[in-house]
């Protein structure tokens, strides 16, 4: 089988193959840029394999990076472009169930192929286009199958994450997993223990951005793997996937504030509770911020009308996280003057004001910073905000001028 390599980033990364093999070398691309390709999705890097072991591609490549040497991986730059260029490899056993003890680099495809986590993942292809297929990959990406290379008991105990990947990739593909496969997942479910809580979070998050999340669900659920997340013995992730699902369409647009937010909501975690809850699934500061403000927002939209006071705490993403919530509820005239009010605010944050701390000490012939200069300040915000002062410096002037600061 062959496939027209169109795509631009095969057409810049070809003549990284044909400068391999000119040395001699093979070289492919492989893994998700291959499967994407077969699928008719887009693909966003390319992954490149090569009979060449890692001093040979430096010596190919003089302007290189040795990000990952030891597992075999050099970065090369070719004209302008970085690839990631990992040699062919057989591993040993994994005592941390993370990553190989040992690897031994090899000179055949096939070999390297063994190593893979899914059948969808272990093809190739050459700069010719010629599909590489050794345990009926594309067999499976026509049945809609995610099936596990050898023996699925072996390759889960080797990397237990790639029991996140799988169900992960049944909530983006739509596909199912294969029985033997299933099976090796829910035996083995207690192995993510080993598994960083950043590695697990990352899949976790692209299972609940998935499409299909909703047709995934029930093998999620089943696989037992939920019930080693953080906190697991106190939060019911089964019924915040749930609520998720029941609050977002498939085809919604969606972000990991909303899924993360929609998650708590569902698990009923208290707002109190949430910050440590989602440092515990190491979320970045600004990630806990937007989550946190679409919970409280929500809450608020819930209760009553929102006001201008209202939407004056949060930032331009946060009202753009629950436009495309409301979207995705399929209210649309809710969403869109949601976000217009937001726009027509007069300001969006204290730095708008058209005055700052330091005019108004000179107004108000302070020789040094104190309290009352931020209580000037929210005087204002709050009648900016009101209606009943417009944000100009000389009315501002006027108003604190006219104002008993005393």
């Amino acid at each position: 089988m062959k496939l027209q390599l169109t795509h631009p980033l095969f057409q810049k990364a070809i003549p990284v193959l044909e400068k391999i093999e000119s040395h001699g070398y093979e070289a492919y691309f492989v893994g998700g840029c291959v499967r994407d390709s077969l699928l008719g999705q887009v693909i966003s890097d390319i992954d490149i394999a090569s009979s060449a072991f890692p001093q040979e591609i430096q010596a190919i490549f003089p302007k290189h990076f040795d990000v990952g040497i030891d597992h075999g991986t050099v970065v090369v730059l070719h004209q302008g472009e970085a690839y990631e260029i990992t040699t062919f490899r057989t591993e040993s056993t994994y005592t941390d169930h993370r990553r190989p003890d040992q690897v031994a680099f090899v000179r055949n495809l096939e070999e390297d192929t063994l190593r893979r986590d899914f059948t969808m993942n272990a093809m190739a292809i050459d700069r010719q286009g010629q599909v590489y297929d050794y345990h009926q990959g594309y067999q499976d990406l026509e049945n809609q199958l995610i099936r596990a290379v050898g023996r699925p008991h072996a390759r889960f105990e080797e990397d237990a994450l790639r029991m996140m990947r799988g169900v992960r990739f049944a909530s983006q593909l739509g596909f199912k997993i294969e029985s033997a496969t299933f099976q090796a997942i829910q035996d083995l479910a207690s192995q993510l223990q080993h598994i960083s809580i950043e590695r697990i979070r990352i899949e976790f998050e692209k299972l609940m951005l998935g499409r299909y999340l909703d047709q995934a669900a029930a093998e999620i659920e089943a696989s037992q793997l939920l019930d080693y997340f953080p906190q697991a013995d106190d939060l019911d992730y089964r019924q915040g996937l749930t609520y998720l699902i029941d609050q977002t369409q498939p085809e919604a647009i969606k972000n990991p504030a909303l899924v993360w937010g929609l998650l708590m909501i569902g698990m009923g975690v208290k707002p109190g509770q949430m910050k440590p809850v989602l440092r515990a699934w190491t979320l970045s500061n600004d990630l806990i911020d937007r989550v946190l403000a679409f919970v409280a927002l929500d809450r608020t939209y819930q209760a009553r009308a929102l006001t201008t006071e209202d939407y004056y705490p949060y930032c331009q993403k946060d009202m753009a996280t629950y436009g495309q919530y409301l979207q995705g509820l399929g209210r649309h005239e809710e969403a869109d003057r949601l976000v217009q009010a937001y726009q027509d605010l007069p300001i969006h944050h204290r730095q708008d004001i058209a005055i700052n701390g330091r005019q108004v000490m000179d107004l108000l012939d302070l020789t040094k910073g104190g309290p009352l200069i931020g209580q000037v300040l929210a005087q204002v915000e709050a009648a900016i905000l009101k209606g009943d002062l417009v944000n100009e410096e000389a009315a501002i002037r006027d108003f604190i001028q006219q104002g008993d600061w005393d």
